[in-house]
């Protein structure tokens, strides 16, 4: 009797080995990637994950705002975005917990970064290189070389990897002031510093991932390739800026579908996706959403995505003109100052970030920052 070919290969299907799941993950952030960069340079390297892997062509983070002083510097040592990350959420808290806990201490975690900024995020890592700053900074080769060393010692069950060189390069088109300089205020001039730093991060993510075939480690690690923030034409992020909102990212390894691309996600949503791939689970906190349509299998109940991110950016910016504006106004009408008062005890913009958890959701938070507005926009209040 035969057996119809149909049901043949039902049988070879149920009798497959299930995919392996990841045993590393890896978060490998390019400082002030442009979302542009993947189609305007040969990244040969990010290219190739791209092709085996799932892209979205721009993941919002909360706006790249770097605080010197108040509450914000009690908590952290770096540019907002950068905790958010690894938190999966904007709705920190002053005693966040990040992912690199949710391995420890049973599973070897590592960091490495060319900029001691991140030192309030190194917490809970096994092993970490921390150096480098503005005044004395260091380069991408030298965080790359711990990178590796980490690696062949330890083989890390997670690692966090950011190579800082691009983003310095960025800032440099920003602060020329020679007006013959080709590449002032253009990061993608003729021989701009920004396109050399980029080129040479894609050469270290390639000496990376062929240091991961070595160990044979490649097939096992799920990496996460993308930036902390994004970076404006004219270079630097400015938080006013929406090119400096997103960035790229790459997502590939056991577990992701290969040649997907996407148009949008949100970086909050790192965290949850790579514990789901990882089994941990993430920071009690975390609220980011688990990127589904990435994975060869993923939880039912993924609520579809949303431009959340992107849509609390736009209200902060719209928050902080009018309450300027109200300030302006305040300065020359006495009986303004009460509602200025008012507004800036009510409001949560981006300098009290570390109060938005108390409203729960971040829908919670922008629906209460509406209100706030709109009785700031009336012409009652604004003097019009």
């Amino acid at each position: 009797m035969e057996i119809p070919v149909m049901m043949l290969l039902l049988a070879s299907l149920l009798m497959a080995p299930a995919a392996l799941p990841a045993e590393h993950a890896v978060i490998l952030i390019i400082d002030g990637l442009s979302y542009k960069a993947v189609d305007r340079l040969d990244l040969k390297n990010l290219r190739n994950l791209i092709a085996n892997g799932t892209y979205y062509e721009k993941s919002y983070n909360i706006l790249p705002a770097d605080p010197r002083s108040g509450e914000w510097t009690r908590y952290h040592s770096s540019s907002i975005p950068n905790p958010v990350i690894l938190a999966g959420t904007v709705l920190l808290r002053s005693d966040q917990r990040y992912v690199q806990e949710c391995f420890y201490p049973d599973r070897i975690t590592a960091h490495a970064a060319n900029d001691i900024a991140y030192r309030r995020i190194n917490m809970g890592f096994h092993l970490s290189f921390l150096k480098g700053s503005d005044e004395k900074p260091t380069h991408d080769d030298e965080t790359m070389h711990w990178a590796l060393a980490f690696l062949r010692k330890e083989r890390p069950a997670f690692m966090k990897i950011h190579l800082q060189d691009t983003g310095s390069a960025g800032y440099l088109c920003y602060q020329e002031k020679n007006p013959a300089t080709p590449w002032r205020h253009n990061i993608w001039a003729e021989g701009s510093p920004y396109l050399t730093a980029a080129l040479r991060a894609d050469e270290y993510l390639g000496r990376f991932l062929d240091e991961l075939g070595k160990l044979g480690m490649r097939g096992k690690t799920v990496l996460f390739v993308t930036s902390d923030h994004g970076q404006a034409d004219k270079g630097w992020h400015p938080s006013d800026d929406p090119e400096a909102w997103p960035m790229p990212l790459v997502v590939s390894g056991p577990g992701v579908r290969a040649g997907q691309r996407f148009d949008y996600a949100e970086q909050i949503d790192i965290v949850p996706t790579l514990c789901h791939l990882m089994n941990v689970k993430p920071p009690a906190n975390s609220d980011g959403r688990i990127l589904a349509e990435a994975l060869l299998s993923a939880p039912a109940d993924v609520p579809p995505r949303r431009q959340r991110i992107k849509e609390l950016n736009a209200l902060i910016l719209e928050g902080d003109a009018l309450l300027n504006e109200l300030r302006t106004k305040a300065k020359s009408s006495p009986a303004l100052k009460e509602k200025l008062a008012d507004t800036e005890r009510d409001y949560y913009g981006l300098d009290r970030i570390l109060e938005w958890n108390r409203f729960g959701t971040v829908d919670k938070l922008m629906a209460h920052n509406r209100a706030v507005l709109k009785e700031l926009s009336g012409p009652t209040h604004t003097g019009r």
